[in-house]
This record gives C-alpha cells, sequence and structure tokens, in this order.
C-alpha cells in the first residue's frame, strides 16, 4: 500500500513538475513572443502621447530566460511629422536575477547604439523641440521639494552610448553644429544604500564640429558629500561658428580661433561647497575683429596653465600664462579720440545688469552672497608675451602708422593684492611707415607693489620721421635722426619721479619736405660744406645726462648739456619775415582755449642746468630786410655755461647767483678771413647782468652796416673791429647799465662814398691816391683806441674817454663844398624831427649842443675825452668846391698831431677848447704841404681857424686833366697857393684863396680829346709880363645864410678859367630836366614785358630828351634771367591761361573776343576754376576717384607747377622787352630810324639784378 502511495506521490510530483515545466515554457513562449508585441505596442502609444509626437519601433526582441531586451530603430518623429527628431538605432538592455532580490532594477548593462537627435532654433528663443519640453513639463506637475525627494533605486552596470550625433540648426544665425561619433561609457552607477560610497569613472567623448573632445570623471553622486573629479579634454575646437552666439552687446566679433582643453575639475557639495579646477587652456590662431570689419587682436597661441582656481572662494593661481604671436591694432580717429571697440548704442541698454547676474548667481548658489563682497585673490607665478606685435594707426595725424614688432615680455610674481613686488621685462622692436628700414629696439624692466613702482627704460635707433605725421599740424620741415634714451621712472605714494641717465638726438637734420616747391634758406645756399641741398638745420647730436624731473617739487635738473656741431640758417627776407615763421604749419582757424590759471599755491617749475656746451657750432645769418642784404657767419662755437637757471624770477631780495659763461666763435663775413670772438665770465637771466672778460679781434663790422645804412650818406665796405677788456651789463628797473675798460681797434676800414658824402662829382672819382679804390671816402689801416673808458648807464650822458689814439697807413676824400661844410660832416644823415621845425639857430644849438658845466656835463649830451691822436702813413684827396674854379690836390705821406680835446665846455662862455693841429706831407708827389691850426671835431656848431700851404706844384703832373676838360695838355708850368679857413662859432666864416700860376704853357690841341678849348687865348689875356697868373679870392659871409661878396677877380678867373664837368649822357638829361633818377634803364615785373606807370613815366623823360637832341639815336637791349623771373615768367603763364578761358567762353557765347577787357578780380576764380578742371594734370581725388575740388592756393600751385619753360623763353622774353620800349617811344612821335633793338641778353641773375631793358645813347 505504501508503495502504492509513494508511487502516486512520485506520478504526481512528476506531473507537477511537468506542468510546472509547461507553464514556464508557455511563460517563456508568451514572453518571447507577446512581450515584444505587447511593449511595442504600449511605447509607441504613451510615447506618442507624453510627447506629443508620433513615436515607432521597428522592432523589440526579448528574451525572458536572460532577460535580455532589445530595441530596433526606435524614431519620435519631429513637428511636421515628415522626419524624425530622434533615432536610435538599437537599445540593448540587460537585467539581472538580482532585481527580484534586491527589490530594485539591477541591470548588467544598457547600450545605446547609433543615437541620433536633430533640432533646431527656429525663431529668436525658440526651438523645434519647445512643444516636447512644454508637455513633459505639464505632465511632470508641481515637482516635490529638493529635500523630499531621494534618488530612484537602481543599479546599472555597463552603460554605454556609442555612434551618437548631435545635429543643431541656427536657423536664426544661420549656422550649424555638429556632433559625431558621441561615446558615453558609465561602468558603474549605483543608488543602493550598498553602493553609495562606491567611485563612478564615467567618460564621454564626441567630435564637435571636427573637434575631438573627451571627459572622464571619478564621483561619488549618491554620497552624502557627493564628491567628483572630472577631467575636460578639447582639441581644434573652431570658435568662429560660435561668433553669433555672442551677446549684441559684445564689441569685439571672433573671425578665427582654435581651443584645447585639458581641465581637471573637483566638486565637493560639503557643508562648504567647493569647485577646483587645475589644467592647461589654450587659444591658437586667434583673430578678433570689431564690428566694422577690422581687425582688433590676432595671436598664434595664449596658453593658461591654472594650478588652483577657485571660483567660489575667489581665489586663482596660474602656474603660467604665455602668448605666442599676439598681434593688437590700437586706432585714434580724426576726431583724435581713441577709437577702441564699442558696442552699437542700440544694444547696450538690453545688455543684463551686474545685479541681474548676482541674483543669478545667489540663486543658483546660496553661499555665493557670502563671498560677494570678499576681494579676489589672484596668483600667476609667471607671464609672457613672446614675438608680439602691436599696430598704431592714428587718422588725426594723417593716417601715421607705426609698429611694434618682436614685442616680447616677461613677468613673475604676479600677485593681486600685490604682497610682494612685482617683476616685470619688456622689450620690442618700433618701426614706422615714415621711417622704412629703420627701427627703434625698446627694452624696459621694472617692479611694483600696491603703493610704489619704478623702471628702467632704454631706447636705441628711435628715427626721429616717427614723429613726422605728428610735427607735420605744427612744422613744415622734415626732421630726421635718431633717437637714444635710458630713463628710470619712479612712483611713491603721491610721489613721482624720474631720472633720465642720458638722451642722445644724433645725426638729426632739419629739411624742407618733398611737398615744399621753394625751399629758402638751406645750409647750402650759406656755403656750409656737406650740406644737403634741401637741409635747413643739423647736428651732430644733442645729448642730455643726468637729468632729474620731480614733478611734485615741481623741479628739473640737468647734469649736462652738450650739443655738438649744430648749424643752422638764421634768415629774413626783404619783408621782415624770419624763415623759421614758415617752418611752423598754419593753426587752423578755430576758437583757442584759454591756458587753466595756475592754483594759487602751485610755484613755479624751476630748470637747472648744470652744465650745458654748445662744441663746433655754425650759424649762417642773412637778412634781407636791411636796406642791403647782411650776411655773417658764425663757425667753430664753442659755449660752455654752468648752474644756469632761465625761468628763475628775478626777487629784489634775492636774485639767483650768476651762471657761468664761457663763449668762443669764429665770425666772418664775405671773402675776408674770419675774426674771432671770446668771452669769459658770468652770465644771470633775470635780472640780466653779464659780466666778464671779452677778447675779440678782426670782427667784420661791415656786415652790419646795413643796419644803419639808413642813417649814413656813406657805405662801409670794411671794418674790422677788436676789443680786449672788461665788459659789464646789469638790469636795474631803471634801465640797463653798460660799462666796458679796455683796448679797442678798427682795422682795415673802407668807407666808401656816394655822390652825395664825398662831395665830388663822379668826373672827382677817377682819381686814386696810394691804391685806394675811385670811390673810396675813407680808409686806414689801423685805428687803436688804448684806454678806452666807456660808461652808460640810465638817467645819465653816455661817458667815452680814450686815453690814446693812433691812426696809421690812412687815406682820405675831403671836399670842402660850396656851402662851406667838410663832406665827411655829411656822412651822416640829419635826423628828421617829428616836432615842427625850429629856428635855424635854435635848432643848431640844442640839436648836438656840447655838454656843459665843469662837473661832467649835463644829461643833453654824451661826455667825450680824447687824449692825443697820432696819424702815419696818410693821404688825403683834397677838394676845395667853395671857391671857382674848383681845385683839387692828392697829399702824401701825411703825417701829424692832434693834441686833446673833448666835449666838456670851459669859461664863462661855455667854449669847447681848441685843440693844436699839426700836419705835413707832400701834393702830388712833388709840392710840399703843410696844414695847421686848431679845431675841435666835438664842436658843435664847427669851430675852426685852419691855414693851409702848398709851395711848387708842377702843373704838367696835371695835364691829363687839362686834356680831359680843355682840350689841351700842359707843358709847363707851376703853382703855389695859399689858403685860409676860419669858423666862428656863430657859423660866420672867413676864407682867403690865392693861387699863383707861373710860366703856364698849354700844348697843342690833343686830337680826340672830348673837347678843346681856346686856352692859348686864355692864358694870354691872364698871365703878365713875366708869365705869372695871379689870382685872389677874397670871401667873407655867414654859413647860416651863405651870400657871399664876390670881387672882381671872381669875375677875371670865371673869365678865363673854363670848367666843364664831363657827366655820363643819361646823367646830362636828368640833369636837364630838372631829375634826379637814372635813366638808363626801364625795369619790368619779373616773367613780364609789360610796360608799368614808372617805367612809362621814365620813358616819357627820355622821349622828350630825344625829341629835343634829334641828333642822337637810342639803341635798346631787353635782359631777362630764367633763375630770378622762373616763376614770375609761370605767373604771367598762368594769366594768360585765364585769360584764354575768359576768350573762349566769350566766344562759345558769340561774343567778340577782340572787345574783351582783362580778367577781373570777381572773375578771376571761375575763370581759374574752369582752367584747372581743364588742365590736364595730376590732381587730388577722393575715395571714388572723383577730383576734389581744392582752395585757388592749391589750385594756383598745382598749375603752376605744371608749366614747363621752354628753352628759349627767356630770349623771347628779353625780346619782347625791347619791342615794348621800342614801340612806346616810337608812339611818342620818336622816328623809327632813330630806334634800334640790341641783341637780346638772357642772363643769370646776381646780387641787385632786377628785369629791365638797358637803354644806349649815340650818335646818329
Amino acid at each position: 500500500m505504501s508503495s502504492i502511495f509513494s508511487s502516486a506521490r512520485a506520478r504526481w510530483a512528476l506531473r507537477a513538475v511537468g506542468c510546472a515545466a509547461l507553464v514556464f515554457l508557455l511563460l517563456l513562449a508568451a514572453g518571447r513572443w507577446l512581450v515584444p508585441v505587447v511593449l511595442k505596442s504600449q511605447l509607441e502609444q504613451r510615447g506618442s502621447q507624453q510627447l506629443g509626437r508620433a513615436v515607432t519601433i521597428r522592432q523589440v526582441d526579448f528574451k525572458p530566460w536572460s532577460l535580455e531586451l532589445e530595441l530596433h530603430d526606435l524614431a519620435v518623429a519631429n513637428a511636421e511629422g515628415e522626419g524624425a527628431q530622434l533615432h536610435i538605432k538599437r537599445i540593448y538592455i540587460d537585467a539581472a536575477l538580482q532585481s527580484l532580490v534586491r527589490l530594485a532594477p539591477v541591470l548588467d548593462a544598457l547600450r545605446v547604439e547609433e543615437p541620433v537627435f536633430r533640432w533646431a532654433q527656429t525663431s529668436p528663443g525658440r526651438y523645434d523641440i519647445d512643444d516636447v519640453i512644454e508637455r513633459l513639463a505639464e505632465g511632470r506637475g508641481n515637482p516635490a521639494p529638493e529635500s523630499a525627494q531621494a534618488p530612484a533605486r537602481l543599479a546599472l552596470y555597463n552603460l554605454t552610448v556609442s555612434g551618437g550625433v548631435v545635429d543643431y540648426e541656427d536657423r536664426v544665425a544661420g549656422q550649424r553644429q555638429s556632433l559625431r561619433d558621441v561615446s558615453l561609457a558609465v561602468p558603474f552607477l549605483s543608488t543602493l544604500p550598498v553602493h553609495r560610497e562606491v567611485k563612478v569613472n564615467p567618460r564621454l567623448a564626441f567630435e564637435w564640429n571636427g573637434s575631438p573632445f573627451e571627459t572622464t570623471a571619478e564621483a561619488t553622486p549618491f554620497a552624502a558629500d557627493r564628491r567628483a573629479d572630472v577631467r575636460l579634454q578639447v582639441q581644434h575646437f573652431d570658435l568662429a561658428p560660435f561668433t553669433p552666439y555672442l551677446p549684441a552687446s559684445l564689441p569685439l566679433r571672433v573671425q578665427s580661433g582654435r581651443l584645447d582643453v585639458d581641465l581637471k575639475v573637483a566638486f565637493e557639495q560639503a557643508a562648504t561647497p567647493s569647485v577646483a579646477i587645475s589644467g592647461v587652456a589654450s587659444v591658437k590662431d586667434a583673430k578678433l575683429l570689431d564690428l566694422q570689419g577690422r581687425e582688433v587682436a590676432a595671436f598664434d597661441a595664449v596658453h593658461v596653465r591654472v594650478r588652483d582656481l577657485q571660483p567660489l572662494q575667489r581665489h586663482v593661481h596660474l602656474d603660467a600664462v604665455e602668448g605666442l604671436g599676439v598681434h593688437v591694432e590700437l586706432r585714434r580717429g580724426a576726431d583724435g579720440a581713441l577709437d577702441l571697440p564699442r558696442a552699437p548704442a542700440a544694444d547696450r541698454p538690453g545688455e543684463p545688469s551686474a545685479g541681474v547676474l548676482a541674483q543669478s548667481a545667489e540663486k543658483a548658489d546660496g553661499s555665493t552672497a557670502t563671498r560677494v563682497g570678499e576681494p579676489w585673490r589672484i596668483e600667476v607665478d609667471s607671464a609672457s608675451l613672446r614675438q608680439a606685435s602691436v599696430g598704431w594707426t592714428d587718422q588725426a595725424a594723417g593716417g601715421a602708422r607705426w609698429q611694434a614688432r618682436g614685442v616680447n615680455v616677461s613677468s613673475s610674481a604676479i600677485a593681486w593684492p600685490l604682497k610682494k613686488p612685482l617683476q616685470l621685462q619688456a622689450e620690442a622692436e618700433v618701426s614706422g611707415d615714415t621711417a622704412p628700414g629703420q627701427a627703434a629696439r625698446l627694452t624696459l624692466a621694472g617692479q611694483a607693489t600696491a603703493s610704489s613702482a619704478s623702471a628702467a627704460v632704454s631706447l636705441r635707433g628711435l628715427p626721429l620721421e616717427l614723429a613726422s605725421p605728428y610735427l607735420q599740424a605744427h612744422l613744415r620741415p622734415r626732421v630726421s635722426g635718431a633717437v637714444d634714451a635710458d630713463l628710470g621712472l619712479a612712483w611713491n605714494g603721491s610721489t613721482w619721479l624720474a631720472k633720465l641717465a642720458r638722451l642722445s638726438a644724433r645725426d638729426v637734420a632739419v629739411s624742407c619736405g618733398a611737398q615744399t616747391a621753394a625751399c629758402a634758406a638751406t645750409l647750402a645756399e650759406a656755403g656750409m660744406s656737406r650740406a644737403a641741398p634741401r637741409r635747413l638745420a643739423d647736428w651732430r647730436s644733442l645729448t642730455v645726462e643726468d637729468a632729474w624731473v620731480r614733478p611734485g617739487e615741481r623741479e628739473v635738473r640737468i647734469g649736462r648739456l652738450t650739443w655738438a656741431e649744430p648749424r643752422v640758417h638764421v634768415s629774413r627776407d626783404a619783408e621782415g619775415r624770419w624763415a623759421f615763421q614758415d617752418w611752423l604749419a598754419p593753426s587752423p582757424v578755430a576758437a583757442k582755449e584759454a591756458p587753466a590759471p595756475a592754483a594759487p599755491g602751485d610755484r613755479p617749475w624751476t630748470v637747472t642746468l648744470s652744465e650745458s656746451t654748445i662744441e663746433g657750432g655754425a650759424v649762417a645769418f642773412r637778412d634781407a630786410a636791411a636796406v642791403r642784404p647782411v650776411a655773417v657767419d658764425l663757425s667753430s662755437l664753442q659755449v660752455r655755461l654752468r648752474d644756469f637757471t632761465p625761468l628763475a624770477m628775478a626777487a629784489p631780495s634775492a636774485p639767483p647767483a650768476p651762471s657761468a659763461l664761457s663763449l668762443s666763435a669764429r665770425v666772418g663775413a664775405g671773402r675776408f678771413e674770419p675774426g674771432r670772438l671770446a668771452y669769459e665770465g658770468t652770465l644771470r637771466a633775470a635780472p640780466l647782468q653779464l659780466q666778464g672778460r671779452v677778447q675779440a679781434s678782426h670782427l667784420p663790422l661791415q656786415a652790419l652796416e646795413p643796419y644803419v645804412a639808413d642813417q649814413l650818406n656813406v657805405r662801409i665796405a670794411r671794418a674790422e673791429g677788436g676789443f680786449s677788456g672788461d665788459l659789464s651789463v646789469s638790469q636795474t628797473e631803471r634801465g640797463t647799465s653798460v660799462t666796458a675798460r679796455g683796448d679797442a681797434t678798427l682795422d682795415e676800414l673802407r668807407v666808401r662814398g656816394t655822390e652825395a658824402s664825398d662831395g665830388a662829382s663822379a668826373s672827382d672819382t677817377t682819381a686814386s691816391v696810394g691804391g685806394a679804390r675811385r670811390n673810396d671816402l675813407l680808409r686806414w689801416k689801423s685805428l687803436g683806441l688804448h684806454g678806452v673808458d666807456l660808461a652808460v648807464s640810465p638817467g645819465r650822458p653816455l661817458a667815452l674817454q680814450v686815453q690814446e689814439t693812433a691812426l696809421t697807413d690812412f687815406f682820405a676824400r675831403v671836399v670842402l663844398q660850396e656851402n662851406g661844410r667838410v663832406n665827411l660832416q655829411e656822412a651822416f644823415r640829419p635826423q628828421t624831427p617829428n616836432a615842427p621845425p625850429a629856428a635855424p639857430a635854435a635848432r643848431e644849438t640844442t640839436a648836438a649842443g656840447p655838454a656843459t658845466g665843469g662837473d661832467g656835463g649835463s644829461a643833453q649830451g654824451p661826455v667825450l675825452a680824447f687824449g692825443p691822436i697820432t696819424l702815419s702813413g696818410g693821404s688825403v684827396q683834397f677838394s676845395d668846391r667853395f671857391v671857382k674854379p674848383n681845385y683839387s690836390a692828392d697829399l702824401t705821406e701825411l703825417a701829424g698831431r692832434l693834441s686833446a680835446f673833448s666835449s666838456v665846455t670851459q669859461g664863462a662862455g661855455g667854449e669847447v677848447p681848441m685843440a693844436d693841429l699839426e700836419l705835413r706831407g707832400k701834393a702830388e708827389g712833388t709840392a710840399t704841404v703843410e696844414i695847421s691850426g686848431k679845431v675841435n671835431p666835438l664842436a658843435q656848431p664847427l669851430a675852426l681857424d685852419i691855414r693851409g700851404r702848398m709851395r711848387d706844384l708842377d702843373l704838367p703832373a696835371l695835364s691829363p686833366y687839362s686834356v680831359k676838360y680843355a682840350g689841351h695838355g700842359i707843358e709847363r708850368g707851376k703853382l703855389t697857393m695859399d689858403v685860409n679857413y676860419r669858423v666862428l662859432p656863430n657859423g660866420e666864416l672867413t676864407a682867403s684863396n690865392r693861387l699863383v700860376l707861373r710860366q703856364l704853357v698849354f700844348g697843342e690841341a690833343v686830337e680826340g680829346a672830348p673837347a678843346s678849348l681856346p686856352v692859348r687865348l686864355a692864358v694870354a689875356l691872364l698871365a703878365d709880363r713875366n708869365g705869372v697868373i695871379d689870382v685872389d679870392l677874397p670871401i667873407s659871409g655867414s654859413l647860416n645864410d651863405p651870400q657871399f661878396s664876390l670881387g672882381s677877380v671872381i669875375w677875371k678867373v670865371l673869365g678865363n678859367l673854363i670848367v666843364k664837368a664831363v657827366t655820363s649822357p643819361f646823367a646830362l638829361l636828368t640833369g636837364g630836366f630838372g631829375g634826379s633818377e637814372e635813366l638808363d634803364k626801364v625795369e619790368f615785373q619779373p616773367g613780364s614785358a609789360v610796360l608799368q606807370s614808372p617805367a612809362q613815366a621814365r620813358l616819357d623823360t627820355v622821349a622828350k630828351a630825344l625829341a629835343d637832341r634829334p641828333a642822337l639815336s637810342l639803341t635798346v637791349v631787353g635782359e631777362a634771367a630764367l633763375e630770378a623771373e622762373r616763376n614770375g615768367w609761370k605767373r604771367e603763364r598762368l594769366q594768360d591761361l585765364v585769360a584764354s578761358e575768359k576768350r573762349r567762353a566769350a566766344a562759345q557765347a558769340g561774343q567778340d573776343t577782340g572787345q574783351l577787357g582783362p580778367v577781373t578780380e570777381a572773375e578771376y576764380l571761375p575763370l581759374l576754376r574752369e582752367a584747372y578742371r581743364r588742365a590736364d594734370i595730376t590732381k587730388p581725388r577722393n575715395l571714388v576717384g572723383m577730383a576734389k575740388d581744392v582752395p585757388q592756393q592749391e589750385m594756383e600751385s598745382l598749375l603752376l607747377a605744371n608749366i614747363a619753360v621752354p628753352q628759349d623763353a627767356m630770349r623771347q622774353l628779353a625780346i619782347a622787352r625791347g619791342v615794348a620800349v621800342r614801340d612806346y617811344l616810337a608812339a611818342q612821335s620818336i622816328a623809327t630810324d632813330r630806334l634800334f633793338l640790341g641783341a637780346p641778353r638772357p642772363t643769370a641773375s646776381g646780387d641787385g639784378w632786377t628785369p629791365h631793358a638797358e637803354l644806349r645813347l649815340g650818335r646818329r
């Protein structure tokens, strides 16, 4: 029974097992085939409901025996339903049986293969997946508070995503972003309590627009501290496509750039959250543009090595910041403002404010509020720039362009706040477009703390041409040269200090710019050697050493200033305009701001020059504003000045100490050997004080004569001055005082007279004595003044005392004129008083009255005192025109003495004492001459008592004069003459003249002599039986009213002695019509052949003279000079061009061009503009290539520059001038057979040459 029962139970057990197996098999079969169908249906249905998009799955596979599930071709349709928004090739899930034990999902594997996600921005802020996001947000409802949420229980092993693709299309910005080969690997992730401390090591990698990204991490995301370590690696990430996503308010745009990142980020969510970042970030091949598309910055690479970046703790520690090939472009606009990149004004209001950003940060992390007030702490171990460059473009300076290349900057110990000195070193090469091929080397080294800083700067070879664009607004000439400098800067709190160890400007030249057509006052014009044709000034070096600038103390101290070999041409034109005034560019017409007044407490700046030196200087001085051009050359200029304070203000109680000054130079003028000038003494600028010893010799004083030429009737052709002694000049409130003590010389004097000063006619100047030039009025070899004592003080008369005077080897032409005055008295032109003229006697007494009183005189006149004057080796050409007929005598071998005299009056009558005069010599080399008497050259009015004797003058020596004036030579005869002149202080003149001619015999008439007079008959009538002609001329009268009574002897002499002055034909013409001008030249304007009114007036005079003298003929010779008339000729052609435009316009209007008048002022500018428009020349053009409208002056300059002067222009101009003169005279009824044209004479212009035609008289 029991066995039966056991057997039964076994059968039932087998049946049960079989049934269970059958059920299990049925379940497996159901799971194998039913689960995929149900799951596919539910996923598609519920997914479509949740997302609002069609969700489709091509196939679902499930293996119930291994709990493996596969989804194939999962797709979520896009909003239009025409394609897939999301497509996943395969999803594989391998569930573990532990899920039943853990009561939580435990997945051994989760693989997502080839997911493809496409999304797009359709409008600003709107995306094509917004509807899905909104439906998911609505389905989620209100989430529970974060504190009440617990992470879902799960355990996930081997999560992988492979072959992923993400495509993003930004239809607003027109950009596409693509992620390829997206892969994600999470080996393990669990929220189960037993696994919360297990570290998770996820890995994410993809290619973003072709740039590989890789991120690895190690974290415990579900532990209490939530620690994580993330590593982010990015290679060659292109930044340019992300430019449209930058804020519109950002003034920069990224044109190119690649990002490389290898960063480690450590997170910890503890009581005090922390984020720590370390690693390396690099940007390569970047270029930044401003909103106008101009390059702002570019660099080959910027590397940042981060040691520790803790943004929540506001701490940055960088190992190094390195820039390679960085280029920065700086610009300044035409308005002078720095042209920095700026966002459009319309975009700036839309920028999020700092407050909004701070509030967002606080919401994201409540701990930020505790840190927002703390300062950042920044540490950088080293920072550097290598092979950087900086470009500078300045439109305010005419488009100036500078470049700094090879910029290398290194710095260390950078920290903020600064706790220890920051070190900085930099170097660069600076160049510019205005100095091609030249570059300056700049180096800098310094350090800085929060309260102090110092820097040392070195500059080598900076071309001054770089400053040309900035100088051209103020300076027309071009400056070239190079600057070297070594300087230091220091700052400590509010105190600044600058030290210039050395500054040198070498090989500096100031030259006319290329745009300057006319270049005047050049060194080459002044005859300086090795001077470029257009150079105005230059120097070898200008060096400043050991200079200090203390702005706080308003003090500048220069240890040494050395100026080596400066050369400059100082020039003034005939209008009185200095050449350097043309150096200055005209300032724009604009309202000038008044300078800010100095603060009441500000003290003036002080400048101290410890030592200033000029070595080997040269100055060429030219002045055309004087009566005649002045030319003086200074060479070998040496100046040394010590302890000079040029800005020191004069304080009555404590004037600044004088500075030691030494000076030496050679002074030259013309072809003579230069003189020497030296000074050794002191100088004070304010108040002026000069005190020292002067050594001067052979100074060319004649060069300064044109400045006083309007006060002289003579011309000083040569005068070499010298002085050896002490000189003192001081300035006080009352005026300037001058004292000089020493010896003075005046050597090699040449004074040449004019007709007004020499008292002789042209015929008189033919005689010469001792080799003197025929127009020399006064000359000597040496004049020595020994023991000179000169004093000039305000409120006191000039005082001059000379102990001894010696004059050697002198010559003088002395003429006693018809008015009884000696010609030398007429050397100075009388001053024209402003007051109405007084009576002659009163005027003569007060104008130059002598000093009175025994105390040295009053302030009305100078106090002059001269010791003995000795004369030797002299000669005088003496002419007496006071008596009739005139006579002349050449006096040689003169020697004599004049005793002491002065201007101080003596006695109750106030008379000036007379000096004794003794003079001996020879007349005409044969007759003895003695002159004696009393005279005082300082007496005013003139007072003298002189007797002259000449014995046995052989007359045949004067035969040339008798032939010239009488037509007969003198064969024999002697002359004896006694004269006596006495002039009293009241102007009364008494003169006696006795001439005795013995055995005067004239020869036969000389054939071809200019004149032939009946001299033999005159001699027969005048001579007595002994052959003696005795002429006595007693004369008396007053110089104030010269009405002389002449005896019968005068008429007897006038009847027998005939004197004919032969002058030039035109001088005769002028005298005949009461004029005094020269008529042998007719002047024209440069480049013109049109007669002006003054020229016509002269020709009227000539025509009248020719009409009265029919035996005369006239030859006209025109002259022209290319160099002097080039600009004038061009100007005339320009006027012709304007006139032709007027004729062309009249012809087009149908007018008679022959009736047109000259171009008026109102017509000139429109006609000039039309001529300019039609001219085929190079013209300034605008940006589109059209010719710009330019001012009248510029149009004229451009047209004149393009007018060429033909080779025979000057010859034709000379002919035209001759024709103009001839035709004008013919129009005045002068027969044409009396008028001739001479060969034209194109010539080279010289000193004093003016455009003219020459007139030559002849006999018919």
